[in-house]
């Protein structure tokens, strides 16, 4: 995406910092300032200073820009140097127009009747009465209000403070992630403007110019590698663990930092989409994985779709349309799922497939209009945060053979064993768990199991 004029920018920083414009307040100088030496009048000086140094020392050309706004870099006493995020002139209005066009279509879409013989699974009895059955209209409101929430950088100032006060090693409270976290300035944003802490770092895909030798550059491989682990780890911890996920962790928002003691570590950044996964879902998912990866019970799984709240609760009271889906996830939990071949007299319930996530969310989607799917806006966030760490990313990326379920099972595990089973509503048969009991007990012993 070309950068907008960098005038306009920089007019837009003065406009929103200085002159306060957007919030009404009166324009920030050292004449309208009172000299009473109170507490308001000593924030605003410090403030006054600092906008000051940002607009006298803020780069000429943005380092980098997007289709929502671009980034400059600048330097604040005290603070150090920053990153200064400006919105594109005019996106707000675009956005909107896109959204009135998606849902016109989506209207249109919905109101299609269902053709005679339209069934994806082959079914004579498929009992819909639209061509496709998904909440269109619904999903696309929803999808269109996390783009509205990414045009006001407040938000994004709110939600950086979030996953900082849950994964940043600063001050982070979660015990299994910790990773680098911009410090966020919030007297410095506003709807249009964001300013935090400027993070260095390289992109974890950089393999190649900057070794000098084939031993250099496989070190780095090897160390953006255990990194791309952590990556995937920590997405997996927020989404099952916390509930509160990073939902866009592509290459240009996972940095490779550099610390004092020469250890590296992982960086985020871009926080204009923060997804909140309700505690029943997270149960639904990890039962779910638990059920299907260890049990093969399809049946099982199907009826957590409705605790993952992706289908209505009367098409799985169906029986019909229940038989349906179970047959429709077995075909595709066929073609994702890769299981080993289990050795003479060894007992494969406790062996762990690769999964094939592009084949998975294929499959998936072409489920979503033969039995009502409606996709919350976690679900979809969740599934690109995936799909980009697994299949489109970091893991193709830097190696193609990644063993990506490796990382996900152990968290499932500890996950499904660490609240009593008797306290998911997802999961009230206990017997379905006895192969991770096995599987925990493989390996505790077999240490090849990442």
């Amino acid at each position: 995406m070309e950068p907008f004029d960098n005038d306009v920018a920089k007019e837009i920083i003065l406009a929103e910092l200085l002159l306060r414009e957007a919030n009404g307040k009166e324009p920030l100088s050292s004449s309208s300032l009172g000299g009473t030496g109170g507490e308001e009048e000593h924030q605003q000086q410090a403030m006054l200073k600092d906008v000051e140094a940002l607009v006298s020392t803020i780069t000429d050309t943005p380092v980098a820009a997007a289709s929502i706004g671009q980034v400059y870099k600048a330097n604040i006493p005290g603070k150090g140097d920053v990153a200064v995020k400006v919105q594109r002139p005019g996106v707000r209005t675009l956005v909107e127009r896109d959204s009135e066009l998606l849902l016109t279509v989506a209207r249109f879409v919905e109101s299609l009747p269902a053709l005679p013989s339209s069934s994806s699974t082959g079914d004579a009895t498929n009992k819909q009465t639209r061509l496709i059955n998904t909440e269109l209209v619904s999903t696309t409101k929803e999808f269109m209000s996390r783009i509205f929430e990414e045009l006001d950088y407040r938000k994004e100032a709110s939600n950086i403070a979030q996953f900082s006060s849950l994964y940043s090693r600063r001050d982070g409270t979660s015990k299994d992630v910790s990773v680098i976290v911009p410090k966020v300035y919030t007297e410095l944003c506003t709807e249009n403007v964001l300013v935090m802490e400027w993070i260095y770092g390289e992109k974890l895909t950089d393999v190649t110019g900057t070794a000098s030798n084939t031993g250099e550059q496989s070190s780095t491989v090897e160390e953006n590698l255990a990194l791309v682990k952590v990556a995937i780890d920590s997405t997996l911890s927020q989404l099952l663990v916390e509930g509160i996920l990073h939902a866009d962790p592509h290459a240009g928002n996972l940095l490779k930092v550099t610390l004092e003691d020469d250890s590296v570590t992982l960086g985020y950044l871009d926080f204009g989409i923060i997804s909140t996964i309700p505690e029943q879902v997270r149960d639904a998912l990890i039962c779910s994985v638990a059920l299907q990866v260890f049990s093969r019970d399809v049946d099982a799984v199907s009826s957590l779709f409705g605790e993952l709240r992706l289908i209505p609760q009367h098409i799985l009271d169906d029986d019909e349309e229940r038989a349906a889906l179970a047959e429709a996830l077995e075909i595709t939990f066929e073609n994702s799922l890769l299981y080993p071949e289990a050795a003479a007299g060894d007992d494969d319930t406790t062996a762990i497939p690769d999964l094939k996530f592009d084949k998975l969310l294929d499959s998936l989607s072409r489920l979503v209009p033969r039995f009502q799917f409606d996709l919350p806006p976690y679900f979809i966030n969740n599934a690109r945060a995936l799909s980009t760490l697994v299949s489109r990313g970091h893991c193709q990326v830097t190696r193609p053979y990644i063993q990506c379920t490796d990382y996900h099972i152990p968290i499932c595990i500890e996950q499904a064993t660490e609240k009593s089973i008797e306290e998911r509503s997802s999961c009230k048969d206990i017997t379905k768990f006895d192969p991770i009991r096995r599987w925990q007990d493989r390996s505790d012993k077999d240490t090849t199991i990442a």
